[in-house]
């Protein structure tokens, strides 16, 4: 899983071609792909399962409405609203995480 650092270099990159208004173009797309490629990593690894996007509806630690907003971030339009929505995914994401750490221990 990339740690904090990696996805706060690509949002302050993401953040620079936003103001450019540029997350259009083709460095902006990459950086998209590369941080909700990462995102989605994080998110299997959360639940201790291999990365298979077709499976996120079955994952059990999921933020609310995962799968729709899983198809919202991979579709190819509105790429700033798809990097914001990235960005609070990744906040519910490490919320998700913490409330199965919590579980885990009180199962030991």
């Amino acid at each position: 899983m990339q740690n904090d650092a990696y996805f706060e270099r690509l949002e302050v990159q993401l953040e620079q071609l936003a103001d450019k208004k540029s997350l259009h173009h083709e460095e902006g797309l990459k950086l998209i792909e590369m941080y909700r490629t990462a995102l989605i990593e994080m998110l299997f690894e959360v639940n201790d399962r291999p990365v298979d996007p077709a499976r996120v509806g079955e994952l059990e630690y999921k933020p609310l409405n995962m799968v729709e907003r899983y198809d919202f971030i991979s579709a190819n339009s509105f790429h700033f609203m798809r990097f914001e929505q990235m960005k609070t995914l990744r906040d519910e994401i490490k919320k998700v995480a913490a409330v199965k750490r919590i579980r885990d221990k009180r199962n030991k």
